[in-house]
């Protein structure tokens, strides 16, 4: 059972709803949790991941919940609202004391000079010792029933909550009960610098509360939506608020002292059961109850900068930090662990696992995902654009992973009817039980399902397979009454970061079937819209970089709903640096100084891909590398420049080739004239990547050598390279060739790029991480340290390497990368794309840092 406090807080779960970190924290590094199989409190250290203590304080089974004060633990019996408290130093559990009436709706909130304990039920507060639990004072009416998840005390050990039968602030101030109207039907409070701060999705707001009055001391107006359900987590060193939206899959962060909110940050898939979060070192770790994952997200950049699988189903754990450490627990089993912030993680067995209860392995996460089409890779499956890390390379644990699929959509009416279905990657033999949330269920892969009252139900799917084993699979489906207002509930931005010239397409999911859309348009700090449309569906390509908002009201009848967005734009801009720019005349041209979504470098030529699929070139162009066919000028989708000839793939799967041809790597043969994913221009080859993942090469090695029967099937990447071909498989494999055996390698699990360069290969993993073999005394070999966490991208030159950072910063190394001259400071940052060329490299900005 997933803790009562975790459960009903929107802050840091160790110190209680809305809490602050620092005020309550253990000075070692180590943190007791929860394991309420065997009804222990275990004493683990952070910095060594093991367990120092295992201490009984209830029968096995028992539903429990672990907070701590000061170092102790205090364990609450969430069946009966009983409390023990166990010393850290002597282990010494004190007798049960009850200091409110049995319950199973108590709430402990620690604060600095005692212990608040709340019944949500009965809307009943009171002190404790924090020692010896005993009561301080009489029991205090807060309200007749506290909304669950509400409950929060702020700097000065002042008690905060929502009445749920009225949506009214009240707290508790001296003895005194004071009430602060508000009328929220969903909000949600927290505390952040000591201050409490009401998240009012209803009203469109986050408001920062005076202590004292109750009065507002500043507002700010967050994409929020009146349906959002919401999780709300307040930060301890500074005025700021972290929303999530679980319905979305989204994270948005309020910040007072900014006087601004930040756009929406996907974390999740929309539906996810998205609990409460934690932050640490200015850094957001969210956790997905419906995946058992994790993601990780840099706060100053709103950008995630890792996510990680932590259980291979769905499970009920919690996130607790100590000392600046992450520790993630599930109190249901015996999994435990530390999360590093760029994503690894070292796991922790809190006891001996009960031989009913299967271990949860780790497994490896998904695909990343591109925007664009990049030279070499095929592109993979949406998601979000970044690598899953995995912190256990030994091993790679293969699982069935499960999702629920809702026809229409996950939103309608009472007497719709919607059709479920559980989906099993890979497929697999189960049988299927269904859950609906009102009561009934049904079986089969397959099921539909009409809910008859409003409401939003939980459907919950369980896969049982032969050996036992189960997975389940979680959503969620609102219900609305027939006469129900409309309502939206996605805005649709493709591609969410475009580029000035690149037409976005915006278009949103609705109910009610709207008969009247308005949309607009506006640019931050203009006063007027950069655009409006009145249809469902409109595109618009932006000629200014910056940020955005774009907002849309939609009407049935005289019934109107309204949503906004914020987006960026970026500039696409191209730079140059290196000891040849000068004399090669490599310096980007005015049409690539905005609009460009694409580069690619060859030893002395530059290519860039226009967000209007037209391709330029510049450099060198004594082979006329840099004349770029008419063929090449709308349509394209990736490009790649070689050694002396340019390759580029159109839209209709279709590759184009110039410059030279002395050993025929500009004559494409009938094979890659359609059904290409992916390019790359070498040395003196061309290679392509068909959509059945077998690899096409044309020029010297294909004469030299035939692709590798390996090759001709399941390839997911290639680089033609200087001199030899690379490509990889989903498993992990590479390989090179020709004459190649010796450089062909495996890295434990899924390859990003790869390729082979002054006798080195060179692999990116999914987990973020450069490994190098071959040549060991090639400037190659040696991997920077940065270069071994953190990499989304990597371009070969002939003799150096570029790897692109995902916190928009890069680096390189190799024999021509010597950093002279080094390049500006203001090239490394909001890198979108790098290229590396013979003495000289390239970067794509985005122009908004």
């Amino acid at each position: 059972m997933l803790s009562v406090i975790a459960a009903l807080t929107g802050a840091v779960v160790v110190a209680g709803p809305g809490y602050e970190t620092s005020q309550a924290r253990m000075h070692s590094g180590a943190v007791w949790l929860a394991s309420e199989r065997v009804g222990q409190a275990t004493l683990v250290d952070g910095a060594s991941a093991e367990v120092k203590a295992q201490v009984v304080v209830g029968d096995p089974s028992t539903a429990l919940n672990v907070t701590q004060q000061g170092d102790a633990a205090l364990v609450l019996d969430e069946r009966t609202g009983a409390l023990r408290r166990v010393d850290s130093a002597t282990e010494e559990v004190t007798p049960t004391v009850s200091v409110l009436p049995a319950s199973d709706g108590v709430v402990v909130l620690p604060s600095p000079d005692a212990l608040r304990v709340i019944d949500v039920h009965s809307g009943v507060a009171v002190a404790a010792d924090p020692v010896t639990l005993a009561p301080i004072g009489e029991p205090e009416r807060l309200a007749g029933r506290i909304r669950p998840g509400s409950g929060v005390v702020d700097g000065e050990g002042r008690v905060w909550a929502i009445d749920d039968e009225t949506g009214d602030v009240v707290w508790l101030s001296e003895g005194e009960r004071r009430v602060r109207a508000a009328g929220t039907g969903n909000g949600r409070l927290a505390i952040t610098k000591g201050l409490p701060a009401l998240v009012d999705p209803e009203h469109g707001t986050v408001q920062l509360i005076h202590p004292e009055s109750g009065g507002v001391s500043r507002t700010l107006r967050p994409e929020l939506r009146p349906e959002d359900d919401v999780v709300v987590s307040g930060s301890p060193g500074l005025a700021r608020v972290l929303i999530v939206i679980p319905s979305r899959g989204e994270l948005i962060t309020c910040t007072f002292d900014a006087g601004s909110c930040t756009a929406p940050v996907k974390v999740a898939a929309a539906g996810a059961g998205l609990g409460a979060l934690v932050e640490v070192d200015d850094h957001a770790v969210v956790p997905d109850h419906s995946t058992g994952q994790v993601t990780i997200v840099d706060l100053g950049t709103s950008r995630v900068v890792a996510q990680r699988r932590l259980f291979d189903q769905p499970a009920p754990f919690e996130l607790i930090t100590r000392d600046d450490i992450v520790f993630f627990n599930d109190p249901e089993s015996s999994k435990a662990g530390v999360l590093d912030l760029w994503g690894d993680v070292r796991t922790i067995t809190k006891y001996a696992d009960d031989p009913a209860t299967p271990a949860l392995p780790q497994v490896s996460e998904g695909k990343p995902s591109d925007d664009v089409k990049k030279t070499g890779r095929q592109t993979p499956d949406a998601g979000l654009g970044l690598p899953s890390l995995s912190g256990d390379p030994g091993r790679r644990v293969p699982g069935p992973t499960a999702s629920i699929l809702v026809k229409p959509g996950n939103r309608g009416e009472i007497g719709d009817e919607f059709e479920l279905t559980f989906v099993l990657q890979p497929a697999v033999n189960a049988t299927i039980g269904w859950s609906f949330g009102d009561g009934a269920g049904a079986s089969g892969f397959s099921a539909r399902h009409r809910w008859t009252e409003p409401g939003t139900y939980a459907v919950r799917a369980t896969a049982t397979f032969g050996t036992g084993k189960q997975a389940v699979a979680e959503t969620r489906v609102i219900v609305d009454p027939p006469d129900s207002p409309p309502a939206i509930t996605e805005l649709n931005v493709r591609r969410p970061k475009p580029v000035v010239g690149e037409p976005v397409d915006f278009s949103a999911d609705t109910t009610r079937d709207p008969d009247r859309w308005e949309w607009t348009v506006i640019r931050a700090g203009k006063p007027a819209p950069e655009m409006t449309a009145r249809t469902a569906e409109f595109s618009h390509a932006f000629t200014a970089a910056g940020q955005y908002v774009v907002t849309l009201t939609i009407a049935k009848g005289s019934r109107t709903a309204q949503s906004s967005r914020q987006f960026s734009v970026g500039q696409g801009s191209v730079k140059a640096w290196g000891r040849e720019v000068e004399r090669l005349a490599l310096e980007p041209p005015r049409e690539a100084e905005s609009g460009v979504i694409a580069i690619d470098a060859g030893l002395n030529h530059v290519l860039a891909l226009k967000a209007d699929g037209r391709v330029i070139a510049w450099g060198d162009n004594a082979f006329r590398q840099s004349d770029v066919p008419p063929q090449a000028l709308s349509g394209v989708t990736a490009i790649s420049a070689g050694g002396d000839h340019s390759l580029a793939l159109k839209a209709d799967g279709s590759v184009i080739a110039w410059g030279s041809n002395d050993g025929g790597e500009s004559d494409v043969p009938d094979e890659a004239q359609h059904n290409v994913v992916a390019i790359s221009a070498g040395s003196f080859d061309s290679m392509a990547l068909n959509e059945d993942g077998r690899v096409i090469v044309w020029g010297p090695s294909s004469s030299l050598q035939p692709v590798p029967e390996a090759a001709t099937s399941g390839v997911i990447g290639i680089e033609a390279g200087f001199p030899r071909c690379t490509a990889w498989k989903e498993d992990g494999s590479i390989i090179v060739w020709p004459f190649g055996e010796e450089a062909s390698g495996r890295i434990d699990g899924e390859v990003r790029a790869a390729g082979f360069s002054e006798s080195v290969t060179l692999a990116l993993g999914e987990n973020g991480s450069v490994t190098s073999w071959g040549f060991l005394s090639s400037p190659l070999a040696f991997v920077p340290e940065a270069a071994k966490s953190g990499v989304v991208g990597l371009n070969f030159g002939q003799q150096h390497v570029l790897a692109l950072k995902n916190d928009g910063t890069m680096l390189g190394w190799g024999l021509e990368y010597d950093f002279e001259p080094p390049p500006p400071p203001e090239y490394n940052r909001g890198v979108t794309a790098v290229a590396a060329g013979k003495g000289f490299n390239l970067v794509l900005q985005d122009g908004l840092n």
